[in-house]
């Protein structure tokens, strides 16, 4: 990132790559369809307990010559967005969230079906809960593990998808915001996706946890976007 940049948002804001203007109406998400037969509630209890993540809380591998200096950070690094956080008021009680990733983690087999309806290719997946009273704030994502997987240059980066999967009907406080749009009322097995690059963020200021998950790659012909169908099944 420039020396003249102070702040991750600030160097986005630059590239002029979106409008950055929250009062533009526009469409910054699309609705991809519903899948109708993966039941939540059957495999919910298979999930190993983990320890809760924190979206402001600074790795090893982000610390150079032990200091961390924003303005020498790479664009797309975690570092940079965690900063941006910080600055904005987030901090290690107000931004926790548990997250199970397939290349890292044990996720139950249930979910190996739907990478394989999905019509992306390197693809990756990941289960999100977040418990009430906390916050993914204002981000935008770099899809570092599906870029490695398929060893991509920018050109092809550009053209990861991310499928934003509703695991559960919404309830109270369950927020989603992508761009300007702001997402509520989703029905267990909604899909829902947008373009590289674009920020968005996930707040539960509810009464119960919201568990969301997230399937990425890179859309093939038969990618669930490219299809006219809005209801999907899943093989058995």
């Amino acid at each position: 990132m420039p020396k003249e940049f102070k702040s991750l948002l600030e160097y986005k804001k630059s590239k002029k790559d979106w409008h950055y203007n929250p009062s533009v109406k526009s469409k910054d998400c699309k609705y991809v369809g519903r899948i109708l037969n993966f039941d939540f509630s059957k495999i919910k209890g298979k999930f190993e307990k983990k320890k809760e993540e924190i979206s402001t809380e600074l790795y090893k591998e982000d610390i150079k010559n032990g200091k961390l200096i924003p303005t020498q950070l790479h664009p797309e690094s975690k570092a940079a967005s965690k900063l941006d956080h910080i600055k904005h008021g987030y901090n290690e009680h107000n931004s926790k969230y548990t997250q199970w990733i397939d290349n890292r983690d044990k996720l139950p087999k249930e979910f190996d079906k739907l990478k394989n309806i999905c019509g992306l290719d390197y693809v990756t997946i990941a289960c999100f809960k977040q418990n009430p009273g906390n916050t993914n704030p204002w981000h935008f994502d770099a899809y570092g593990a599906v870029k490695k997987k398929g060893n991509l240059n920018n050109a092809d980066s550009k053209k990861i998808k991310r499928y934003l999967l509703f695991l559960e009907d919404w309830d109270w406080g369950h927020i989603i915001q992508v761009g300007n749009n702001v997402l509520s009322q989703w029905k267990a097995g909604d899909i829902y996706t947008w373009s590289y690059g674009m920020y968005h963020l996930s707040a539960n200021c509810g009464i119960s946890p919201k568990w969301t998950c997230q399937i990425t790659g890179l859309p093939s012909k038969k990618a669930l976007h490219l299809n006219k169908k809005k209801k999907f099944i899943l093989k058995k």
